[in-house]
């Protein structure tokens, strides 16, 4: 495949994204309006994290998508995704239980979303019951571990420290309250899956009928656990934050996932996926991003 060709289909991908921005989400729900509407990240410890990440622009978060979509070349691809975000997943969960128990600023704002917003468990069902696989057959990659290790490092350096954890919670948990939940049935799609992957979804009522609220509150929690904070503490946890962003960073670019073929491929493969689904006795019809449109008639056969 050309680079030409290679540029289209991963324009086709951006396209599908903004087509489901505009028609398969209500305005308050779309990732942007929920940055632009909230009210508790233009203040505090947030605004810094979101100025780290988001509005300076010092960061590509096109390397997320790219990586997202490359790991849907093949389903062994995509097991190797899932099982670096397992491995991080687990340590930054077991750190954040472990400031919880000590009640830090980070175990503080952590036991507020902890049981809504934990992603290991999930990440080891779908390797079990959805891929075929285990964790103990995936020993953590090289960027993986790179990854755990500074997760580790900063749970040890916010012992009587800043709450460096915080930018570790935020670099991930809000990223998938923000868009991660828009990949589950593309995913599902490219791979021939049975089901929607767990790690995709909230079972949580307060995230899925109200999530710009419940990030409202994820950012005041943030913003509550460095009130009173210092120059030199906030600008730790933005430091760190940096840090988080390139560990992900590396997660996403690696085994290829950064090339822009790989993510071509992939986004095409969502998009065979989704015309199988459509033109092939599905009972009922589902946008790219999978919400419901229609359902067949088991009487007529028709879709209604």
């Amino acid at each position: 495949m050309s680079s030409r060709v290679a540029s289209r289909a991963a324009s086709l991908a951006s396209f599908a994204v903004r087509r489901h921005a505009s028609t398969t989400a209500t305005a308050p729900d779309l990732p942007s309006e929920i940055f632009k509407r909230s009210k508790h990240n233009k203040l505090g410890l947030s605004k810094v994290l979101d100025d780290v990440t988001m509005r300076s622009g010092e960061h590509d978060m096109r390397v997320f998508g790219t990586g997202t979509l490359a790991a849907l070349t093949s389903k062994s691809a995509y097991v190797s995704f899932t099982a670096s975000h397992y491995h991080f997943y687990s340590e930054l969960e077991n750190r954040l239980d472990e400031a919880h128990r000590a009640d830090t600023p980070s175990g503080q704002v952590w036991g507020k979303f902890a049981s809504e917003l934990r992603r290991a468990h999930r990440l080891e069902r779908d390797l079990e019951d959805l891929l075929g696989t285990s964790v103990g057959a995936h020993p953590p990659s090289p960027a993986t571990s790179e990854y755990v290790a500074a997760i580790a490092d900063a749970a040890e350096r916010e012992r009587g420290g800043p709450p460096l954890l915080l930018a570790h919670f935020y670099t991930r948990y809000l990223a998938d309250l923000f868009g991660g939940s828009m990949m589950g049935w593309p995913t599902r799609r490219a791979l021939g899956l049975a089901d929607v992957p767990a790690f995709y979804t909230h079972d949580d009522a307060s995230i899925n009928d109200d999530r710009f609220e419940y990030v409202e509150r994820v950012y005041a929690a943030i913003n509550a656990a460095a009130r009173g904070a210092d120059d030199a503490v906030v600008s730790a946890v933005a430091d760190e934050a940096k840090l988080a962003f390139r560990c992900n960073a590396g997660v996403y670019r690696e085994d290829g996932r950064g090339s822009s073929l790989s993510a071509a491929l992939g986004g095409a493969r969502v998009m065979w996926g989704y015309a199988k689904e459509r033109v092939w006795g599905a009972r009922e019809q589902r946008d790219l991003f999978g919400r419901l449109v229609k359902r067949r008639d088991p009487v007529t056969g028709e879709f209604r």
